[in-house]
């Protein structure tokens, strides 16, 4: 295969932090067997060597948890040991890891620099709000460990980029959190959206989105990008990027943008194989990495039918005026499916009020661009 991106959880589930939204731990508790423990060298040798043997330009090892950085730092120079042991075709690598920050010092920070990481960092706004839902294991606000593992990264000119999960609580204050990036100079922002627990109504938990909620936010923040960025201070937020992006005729770099998923791996720490992130359960496992190659684990029954299931839209979404944009949204905001068929994505009102309000001056920007190029 051309190009192969893996997610990899070396932690499995585990983690020093217990923060309340988490959706990993809700999967965990829906599996026969919830936590995988820690990775075996053994077991990551074996993904790079079959990575790097089927792989033909590109290869990207995606690092998650859990907290990845809880098996150690010695696991990762091993990788990248494998890596240069088995790249042999000489293909291109790239390697991410998202953490909560916690055990993050200049020596991680300095690795991470040296070795081209690019780093995810998971801060929740502002301290009052990210303390509100990510406490560590004695139940203690996170931000100010969070934070000081932001200017660790910053001082080792290691690259990262800031990922927030809007809940109920930071949603409701777009301005707090704009502002709080560009104070601390965050320049490059991932949010996403957080879950609610498998196999229960959406909306019943304290920090679970509305449609109203969500759909100002989006609104407020694309308007807060937007005036910075038509004055010459341009911030990465990634999902207006992928917008303009696709207005521009190309491909989102989100499979949840893409309007249908497309089943990539997720490594458990034994080595077991799901399609998604969102679906490492057990009617999901697609194999072991062991037992099987990357190219048999994706073009199996399961990893078919879990694609194939995405791709099924009812014709109220079809006929929708921003279908060509929105394509339905991630699957997981899709469930649960009614005799085959998916509900309407949850967030649906709120992009459809977004879009509204925010397709044309997207569209300026694009056409903007393609000038330029």
């Amino acid at each position: 295969m051309r190009e192969l991106s893996l997610l990899i959880k070396p932690a499995s589930g585990n983690c020093n932090m217990r923060c309340a939204y988490c959706f990993y731990c809700d999967e965990m508790r829906s599996r026969e067997v919830p936590s995988r423990g820690m990775m075996s060298l053994a077991t990551m040798e074996t993904i790079v060597r079959k990575a790097l043997e089927e792989a033909e330009q590109f290869c990207c090892f995606g690092f998650q948890g859990g907290e990845p950085t809880l098996v150690g730092l010695e696991f990762y120079e091993k990788v990248i040991e494998f890596q240069e042991k088995y790249n042999h075709k000489q293909i291109k690598i790239v390697n991410t890891i998202q953490t909560n920050g916690l055990l993050i010092d200049d020596v991680w920070a300095r690795f991470f620099a040296e070795n081209h990481f690019l780093v995810g960092l998971s801060i929740d706004g502002a301290k009052d709000t990210h303390d509100s839902l990510r406490f560590d294991a004695s139940g203690k606000g996170t931000f100010n460990a969070c934070l000081k593992a932001a200017k660790t990264l910053t001082a080792n000119k290691a690259e990262f980029n800031i990922l927030s999960v809007v809940t109920r609580q930071l949603a409701a204050h777009p301005d707090n959190l704009w502002n709080f990036y560009k104070k601390n100079g965050f320049r490059h922002i991932q949010f996403i959206p957080c879950l609610d627990r498998l196999h229960e109504p959406p909306g019943n938990n304290h920090y679970s989105l509305n449609e109203k909620t969500f759909g100002k936010f989006l609104i407020r923040f694309f308007d807060l990008w937007y005036r910075d960025f038509t004055q010459g201070d341009y911030y990465s937020v990634r999902v207006f990027d992928n917008y303009v992006r696709m207005l521009m005729g190309g491909p989102p770099e989100t499979c949840g943008m893409a309007g249908q998923c497309q089943a990539y791996s997720l490594i458990e720490a034994d080595g077991s194989v799901y399609p998604c992130d969102f679906y490492a359960l057990d009617e999901y496992k697609l194999g072991d990495i062991h037992s099987s190659s990357f190219s048999e684990l994706l073009n199996g029954a399961v990893a078919w039918d879990f694609v194939e299931a995405s791709k099924i839209r009812s014709e109220e979404c079809r006929s929708c005026l921003y279908y060509f944009i929105c394509r339905a949204g991630c699957r997981r905001d899709r469930e649960p499916f009614h005799e085959g068929v998916p509900v309407l994505n949850r967030h649906c009102g709120a992009y459809q009020a977004f879009f509204a309000h925010a397709l044309a001056p997207m569209r300026e920007i694009a056409q903007h661009l393609s000038r330029r190029r």
